[in-house]
């Protein structure tokens, strides 16, 4: 059985300061570490919260630099495009009036031919008919 006497009180002045010799001693400077470093955590998480942001914020603006430029692009190709068929216009109508300048000059072309045709079928058409008669009728005109 536990007797109630002077070394009861002494263990206890003990442990009281012993504790309190540990306090200062340990349990201070530990705390301390634990409370630096438990700052130092939330400081490193909010930066990384900030840093994955503006990570995001990033990606957001080259994902809309990425769009406009796509869309300038486009705009930019269909500007040549028109270009392209503008000249591809201009083109035609070029070729398609030298053809009109060279089918008139073959149809006059064939336009004097055909007048000189006639004019030499003309002149001869008085001795044709003459051969033609003396030939069916078999006796000389």
């Amino acid at each position: 059985m536990i007797d109630i006497n002077l070394s009861l009180f002494i263990q206890l002045i003990n442990i009281l300061l012993l504790m309190w010799i540990l306090n200062i001693l340990l349990y201070k400077p530990i705390r301390t570490i634990l409370k630096q470093r438990s700052d130092k955590m939330g400081l490193l998480a909010s930066e990384c919260n900030s840093a994955q942001e503006n990570l995001r914020h990033k990606e957001k603006e080259v994902q809309e630099q990425i769009q406009q430029a796509r869309k300038a692009g486009m705009e930019q190709k269909n500007l040549l495009k028109l270009d392209a068929q503008e000249e591809e216009k201009k083109l035609l109508q070029a070729a398609n009036q030298q053809v009109e300048g060279e089918l008139t000059q073959a149809r006059s072309k064939i336009t004097q031919q055909l007048e000189v045709a006639r004019k030499s079928l003309t002149g001869d058409m008085a001795a044709f008919s003459q051969e033609i008669a003396q030939k069916i009728l078999g006796r000389t005109i």
